[in-house]
């Protein structure tokens, strides 16, 4: 699911409804490095409050995001959790100074857009098979991990060189 009809939720007598619902997430660039979610879809829980015509988004996830460390470039899965809010007021985004930049647009909430930068907010600084990872060797790219006690001598710069 990419877009969602905000006309098709019924509050009936409440005041507040909600949907589960399947969001694709592309594959994305991150700090150089290409990063998914597994299946490429994540299961994003859309809860609507109306006051009278206007409406309180909040869109909650949990998912897990797949690539390279950022120190050693073994795979990495790196657990997330993210929560946002959206206000819609007569089909359109209200922010404090009313611009309408945020994720809905004629009744249509970008689910898409909105999962990805909800991603992209709750993800570590640097995203690592493990905390204690070494990395890799500066001089000549050596896993530190599997060779705790790599060193070169003084001066050296590469051992090919």
């Amino acid at each position: 699911m990419r877009r969602f009809d905000l006309r098709s939720l019924r509050f009936g007598d409440q005041s507040e409804t909600w949907r589960r619902l399947p969001v694709e997430v592309a594959p994305f660039v991150f700090g150089g490095l290409e990063y998914s979610v597994p299946g490429g879809v994540v299961e994003v829980d859309l809860r609507a409050a109306r006051v009278g015509d206007r409406l309180t988004l909040t869109a909650s996830l949990e998912t897990e995001v797949d690539g390279p460390c950022q120190r050693c470039l073994e795979p990495a899965r790196v657990r997330v959790e993210a929560k946002g809010i959206d206000y819609v007021g007569h089909g359109a985004s209200e922010t404090e100074d009313d611009e309408a930049d945020g994720y809905t647009s004629a009744y249509a909430v970008d689910l898409e857009r909105w999962t990805r930068d909800l991603i992209a907010d709750a993800l570590p600084v640097r995203l690592l098979c493990r905390d204690e990872c070494a990395g890799l060797c500066p001089v000549c790219g050596a896993d530190l991990n599997a060779d705790p006690h790599h060193d070169h001598e003084p001066g050296e710069q590469s051992r090919s060189g």
